[in-house]
């Protein structure tokens, strides 16, 4: 399973790092912001977009923040339907977007729609336009298009937040390839902000810097900078490296299942292997792995008090490997 895990990788991840030049994505449009706000407005009033009003609770932990969304009314989101005749193909909403909620293209590869069930505003997707899916690690085609969304000022006040939910327990609810992205305030400090501040260690390899972790944080996870105006080789080394970590975490705790979830900004890329997808019915994703819960009552934000989001956050990752992290075998 694993040896089929690597040569995926590595030929998805497949790098000339004598090259040069690596040419990026066309970027997007400086009206891309205006777009998405008319957009998501005329969307929400149709009805074509489900827009789900939530409150914030923050719960300090270590330190940085847990901010916990709460929306009752989303237990209540409709499920879009999946035929149980294996004869019959699974519905893919990705394959041909509604109309109200397509936004644009991105090169030959990609097109951008805004989340049909929304719980954040301006809540968007990268998605494939041919089906690939979502167990697949991100090419350099998906990083570079991932960057370029990332240069989008889409709302003052905000930084965006890419994330990419990858594997059956990684909270992904379409198997279709798509990476997702929601603004975030600025002044919010989330897992990986923090531990940045802890310094990053020094390697003499081609990025100049081994992947770091929080120490006071219990699950498994790796964190590297991006260096400002990357290149795709810049992104894809850096990515190589976390992947290569969690692999090794992945089979080192005995895991059949290969589910991760990756994270990025401007300024960092995150990566952190699964274990389960949910935990005393909590489910978490890539945004709850880096300090945003969701809980779907009073209830649940009750359980994630008492209980700490550390240690929600821990029952769906996995341990961290004791000893020199910064071994790995891939």
């Amino acid at each position: 399973m694993y040896r089929q895990a690597i040569r995926a990788t590595k030929s998805v991840l497949r790098v000339n790092y004598f090259a040069s030049f690596i040419n990026m994505l066309p970027p997007l449009s400086d009206t891309f912001p205006d777009l998405i706000r008319s957009k998501f407005s005329s969307a929400v009033e149709s009805g074509s977009l489900i827009f789900t009003p939530s409150s914030e609770t923050d719960i300090p932990a270590a330190d940085f923040t847990f901010r916990v969304r709460v929306a009752p009314s989303l237990s209540q989101k409709p499920v879009l339907r999946r035929d149980e005749d294996a004869g019959k193909p699974k519905f893919n909403p990705f394959l041909n977007p509604e109309a109200d909620l397509f936004l644009c293209d991105l090169g030959d590869r990609y097109s951008l729609i805004l989340n049909k069930f929304s719980i954040v505003p301006y809540h968007f997707l990268c998605i494939t336009k041919q089906f690939e899916p979502q167990r697949a690690p991100l090419s350099e085609d998906d990083l570079s298009a991932t960057w370029e969304c990332l240069q989008a000022n889409i709302q003052g006040g905000s930084r965006l937040l890419a994330f990419y939910n990858c594997g059956e327990l990684s909270g992904a609810s379409q198997e279709h390839k798509h990476i997702q992205f929601i603004p975030v305030p600025t002044d919010l400090k989330l897992l990986p902000d923090a531990a940045m501040a802890y310094g990053v260690p020094i390697s003499k390899d081609a990025i100049g810097q081994f992947p770091t972790s929080h120490p006071d944080v219990p699950f498994a996870h790796f964190i590297l900078p991006v260096p400002r105006n990357p290149s795709t080789e810049d992104l894809v080394m850096r990515f190589s490296s976390l992947l290569a970590r969690t692999l090794t975490t992945l089979r080192e705790r005995g895991q059949r299942n290969i589910s991760f979830n990756f994270a990025m900004t401007k300024d960092w890329m995150f990566v952190a292997p699964r274990g389960q997808e949910s935990y005393e019915g909590i489910s978490v994703n890539a945004t709850g792995m880096v300090g945003l819960l969701l809980a779907k009552s009073e209830e649940q934000l009750d359980f994630i008090k008492s209980t700490g989001p550390l240690e929600v956050t821990a029952k769906v990752g996995l341990p961290r490997i004791t000893g020199d992290e910064q071994q790995h075998d891939y």
